[in-house]
């Protein structure tokens, strides 16, 4: 005889749950990063091209950049996640890396 167990289901559920969780952490955490890696390599540029010391600007404007930065991540990621979630858990890193590098050569310009 089958029957439903409120409880199987709802371990079920937990587990699914917390798999999705970690997916989309995995993903904003690489479109996070990648905004950011952006912007420290465009400081390196700027070190190499010009033998200037590193510079991140001043404190203001280091956590300006970071509060951009999330805005954007939280913005992409809603859209960005739709494409990301069938991806082979392997490459979702690294592919929300890249497009977080993407993103910020577009919005990258407008803080400067």
């Amino acid at each position: 005889m089958q029957y439903f167990s409120f409880n199987d289901a709802m371990r079920f559920r937990m587990a699914t749950q917390q798999e999705d969780t970690n997916a989309k952490v995995q993903v904003f955490l690489g479109v996070f990063l990648g905004v950011i890696l952006r912007w420290i390599y465009g400081i390196a540029v700027e070190v190499i091209k010009n033998q200037a010391p590193w510079d991140f600007g001043t404190w203001p404007t280091i956590i300006a950049r970071l509060v951009v930065a999330l805005i954007t991540t939280f913005f992409v990621f809603s859209g960005y996640w739709q494409k990301a979630k069938d991806m082979p858990p392997s490459w979702r890193f690294w592919n929300a890396l890249a497009y977080g590098i993407s993103i910020d050569a577009l919005v990258g310009p407008w803080m400067g």
